[in-house]
């Protein structure tokens, strides 16, 4: 059986550099190829280093800046594996991630979703804290050791495992320009009605090498409703079994922008307080204290919400990608509600 690992990367060498070190390092490179997009021409994103040992292995392909989405289907289109590992330049892998991938495919015609860790911050702030030990970006995967199955909302793109017969013919990664965000899962949910399993192989593990700033989360959920509107015209049945409601409804659209316009006062509060989570000490709160981390979870959910709506909202009336702080945008304004 043979494996093929797609990465697309797109202006981070330094983690991609290291993304291939671990991957030099697994217990067992038989049969398996490497394939590495570059999005977008040298000078920003620069040829990596490529360990001698996988050199053989190793194809290094640069496209046109069009996005990690289309270069995810191009690296699918090149794969000659049975399998495609798909994950991104900043997951570094255990010594047995491969193997562990391939003994799961062996066993049937499934998705494996693999276990992801946070590369733990030097010096870390409240914020980094907060980032890596609550559900505030990835759902809470579950602490055992055998694999189980799962549901579609799992297979993050950064450590899931597919065949790629079956992907071709369920269409490939969504064809999807300008677009952040749930190609990975509306995949696995196509995969799923195509007759696949989903398991979740804690064993196959890689650990993500990326630290996140307020404005990166902030911005981050805006454009997953940008992307979540989108896939409601793409796919309306993966999106209403991910969302439980029609973002084509106009009615639940106009109950946004009123949303937006009544909510904004408090959006901004809340985008305050958590912004100044980057300036605050790492034990200004008590994050091992369940009760605590909950309540930053919920206090965050309102504003997460509120972008997510922004986005949805802006999608719909086919306005350009506009993200800024809650507080910098007004949303009571003639050209807000009259684009329809």
């Amino acid at each position: 059986m043979q494996l093929s690992v797609n990465i697309p990367s797109y202006k981070r060498p330094e983690v991609l550099n290291n993304c291939l070190i671990h991957l030099s390092n697994q217990s067992s490179l038989h049969d398996v190829e490497i394939l590495i997009g570059l999005d977008g021409p040298a000078d920003q994103t620069p040829d990596p280093v490529v360990p001698e040992s996988i050199q053989a292995c190793t194809m290094v392909t640069r496209f046109p800046k069009h996005g990690h989405i289309p270069i995810r289907n191009a690296l699918l289109q090149q794969s000659k594996g049975d399998i495609v590992l798909s994950m991104n330049d900043d997951s570094y892998a255990s010594p047995d991630l491969i193997a562990t991938h391939i003994a799961m495919h062996k066993q049937g015609s499934r998705v494996v979703a693999g276990k992801s860790t946070w590369n733990k911050v030097q010096s870390p702030t409240m914020f980094d804290r907060f980032i890596q030990e609550s559900d505030l970006l990835f759902f809470e995967q579950n602490e055992i050791t055998n694999p189980v199955k799962t549901h579609f909302r799992n297979c993050f793109g950064l450590n899931m495992s597919f065949p790629k017969k079956l992907a071709v013919e369920s269409g490939g990664f969504p064809e999807m320009m300008n677009c952040y965000g749930h190609e990975d899962i509306e995949l696995a949910y196509r995969l799923e009605q195509a007759g696949a399993d989903i398991w979740y192989q804690p064993k196959a593990c890689v650990v993500h090498d990326h630290r996140y700033f307020p404005d990166d989360v902030l911005r981050r959920e805006y454009l997953l409703g940008r992307a979540s509107r989108s896939y409601a015209e793409y796919n309306p049945e993966f999106a209403f079994d991910l969302l439980k409601r029609d973002l084509l409804d106009p009615e639940i659209i106009s109950y946004f922008v009123q949303n937006l316009k009544l909510e904004q006062r408090d959006a901004i509060r809340i985008e305050q307080s958590f912004r100044a989570l980057s300036d605050a000490p790492p034990t200004e709160h008590d994050l091992t204290n369940p009760r605590v981390l909950r309540m930053l979870e919920e206090h965050w959910v309102l504003l997460k919400r509120f972008l997510w709506r922004w986005g949805v909202v802006d999608s719909s009336y086919g306005l350009n990608p506009r993200w800024s702080l809650v507080e910098e945008m007004s949303f009571d304004n003639e050209q807000f509600l009259s684009v329809r």
